[in-house]
């Protein structure tokens, strides 16, 4: 009786040609150009790679390139290897956390790379953690991957030598050659079966969680030294081209947080005060440290060079003025607020990526190039509203702004600058406003085949979201590459139309047009405050572009819509009016008037 195919296959597949040995059977999981590195020296070094799990689409791409099986997700990788077990397993750059389950079923061995000496730099960014403590050289491992995190057994550890030049992007470029050259060593063990590994002295270990964030947000401290000025800036320099997935380092500057875009310390010591500003170059600025002077060029959050007098002077410093130095209880407060919002940094991330913009209607004939004439209108209470409760009101007031938002603009998926109210935990703390973002995306899909119930349950979600994830770091946009390339992003505000949720009583704050904080409002043009407290609204806009007769129609509108929700709040909210009587009068009746006197 022959041999099946399929069963034939699966021979060819176990054995070498030439000698009939085994053939090891492998799965790769990682991410980026090294998880494709390894994944091609172990096929060069005769593993037949069975699968590879990719968390990104770099190594995805290569998978279907080299039609190679590619598994998206743990759970996908437990199915498979039910139905097909392999010997060895080998996670490079991997974010994922293996279960039992999956690493019970890998017959002869797993291994982690890490990109630092174990058990000293255990957890993520080793590199960076390694550069802020001045070291003066490094390592990267391969070990046995075990229960905890970066516990297990070590098979191979290369030393990278670290010099005072090096940054993370350049200590990153060594740790890379060292992984795919000790990588090498470990296939070239486990073949000859001659591997030996070792347990690590965990009474040693230090471990950095994902989420830890360097001290003050990665803002210089003028009083440290010049050594440990220059250890920040190169730890959080990853270069143009590359996430960085820290903060940027950044120098406060008067009121403003800018980047630190270079330092270099510099062999005198004026013997001034720390933070004196010395000198003021085109280029750079000159400034005292706690012990040698340095030079410092700058660039914006977003990603851009300043031109550093153009800067001085924007912030009213000459040459001798003491800059800002950071207190111990600021930067413990601002490290903490930090590490905080560091979670939910990929979700923003992702929200940003799919940045878009609604343009509000009624726009008058003024340019954006005009200068902002900002006016606040007065605080109003629905009455339509009066029998509900105040956090009812909220949701009523919001739901129907986006519902007339999405009537109006015909845009169904609306993206709106949110300003959620300000938490007591970060009342006072100087620069917050300055280090986190006050407005985040708001995204709400508004079907107006829907009723009020329905609408108003996806908008009370999408609150509840925004609360959990709080707000990002003003720096991420600097920080990632495919954001710096959205120029409306570089705006404090790149949103036109935004929502604010105020925490005080409107009867304690002014009811007229009064003078407004542009830099507390979410919307670049138009932002819709609700109070949290009593359920009002009131209208903040540029009144150059938007005329005051036009926010009192939309006003009116609003109500239209609410008195149409409570009267019917089961029709589809497509059918709901929003003309006042009087508006639909006039425009279906006096309009419309075409009789004359004949002559």
């Amino acid at each position: 009786m022959t041999q099946s195919s399929s069963t034939s296959e699966m021979g060819d597949r176990d054995e070498h040609r030439s000698g009939g040995r085994s053939v090891p059977s492998t799965i790769v999981i990682g991410t980026g150009t090294l998880a494709i590195s390894c994944a091609q020296r172990a096929m060069e070094m005769g593993h037949d790679i069975r699968a590879v799990l990719c968390a990104d689409a770099i190594f995805a791409s290569w998978a279907a390139r080299a039609n190679v099986t590619c598994i998206a997700s743990v759970a996908e990788l437990s199915s498979f290897l039910k139905t097909e077990p392999v010997e060895w397993l080998f996670s490079v750059v991997n974010p994922f956390i293996l279960p039992a389950d999956v690493l019970g079923r890998i017959s002869q061995g797993a291994f982690n790379y890490h990109d630092g000496p174990l058990p000293r730099y255990a957890g993520t960014h080793a590199t960076s953690w390694a550069l802020l403590a001045q070291e003066t050289e490094h390592a990267v491992t391969w070990h046995r991957i075990a229960d905890g995190v970066d516990t297990g057994e070590v098979a191979v550890q290369r030393q990278v030598l670290v010099t005072p030049a090096d940054t993370a992007l350049t200590l990153n470029l060594k740790c890379y050659e060292a992984a795919v050259e000790s990588f090498r060593e470990l296939l070239i063990g486990l073949a000859g079966g001659k591997l030996s590994t070792r347990p690590q002295a965990l009474e040693d270990r230090s471990y950095f969680p994902r989420h830890r964030r360097p001290d003050a947000a990665g803002i210089l401290r003028w009083d440290r030294s010049a050594q440990d000025l220059s250890a920040m800036t190169r730890a959080l320099d990853f270069g143009l081209y590359h996430p960085n997935p820290l903060c940027l380092c950044k120098a406060l500057v008067g009121e403003e947080v800018v980047a630190v875009r270079r330092l270099e310390v510099l062999p005198r010591r004026s013997g001034f005060a720390a933070g004196r500003l010395l000198e003021i170059h085109p280029s750079h600025w000159r400034v005292a440290t706690g012990t040698h002077d340095v030079d410092v060029w700058f660039g914006s959050l977003d990603g851009q060079s300043l031109e550093a007098r153009a800067l001085a002077s924007r912030c009213n410093l000459d040459a001798g003025e003491a800059l800002p130095v950071l207190s111990e209880d600021q930067v413990r407060r601002l490290t903490a607020i930090h590490e905080e919002i560091a979670p939910s940094e990929d979700f923003w991330r992702q929200r940003l990526e799919q940045f878009k913009i609604v343009q509000p209607p009624f726009l008058s004939s003024g340019t954006i190039e005009a200068p902002a004439r900002w006016q606040s209108s007065s605080w109003l209470s629905p009455g339509v509203l009066a029998e509900l409760s105040a956090i009812d009101r909220v949701e009523y007031l919001v739901t129907a702004w986006l519902i007339y938002l999405a009537r109006v603009t015909g845009q169904a998926e609306l993206q709106l600058g949110w300003r959620p109210a300000p938490t007591a935990s970060r009342a006072g703390v100087q620069t917050v406003e300055a280090v986190i973002a006050s407005a985040v995306p708001m995204e709400v899909t508004i079907d107006l085949a829907d009723n009020f119930k329905e609408i108003r349950k996806a908008v009370a979600a999408e609150c509840a979201q925004l609360r959990e994830q709080d707000s990002f770091a003003r720096d991420l946009i600097g920080r990632c590459p495919p954001l710096k390339g959205v120029e409306a992003l570089r705006s404090q505000r790149p949103w036109p139309v935004g929502i604010a949720i105020a925490a005080e009583d409107s009867a304690a704050v002014v009811h007229s047009a009064s003078k407004v904080c542009e830099a507390a409002l979410p919307g670049e043009l138009l932002t819709f405050e609700v109070c949290a407290l009593d359920g009002s609204f009131r209208w903040h806009y540029d009144a150059s572009r938007l005329a005051p007769e036009q926010v009192e129609r939309m006003t009116q509108h609003l109500q239209a819509l609410l008195c149409g929700v409570l009267a019917d709040a089961g029709r589809p909210v497509r059918e709901l009016d929003i003309l006042p009587a009087a508006e639909r009068s006039y425009l279906l009746e006096e309009l419309n008037r075409t009789a004359a006197d004949y002559p």
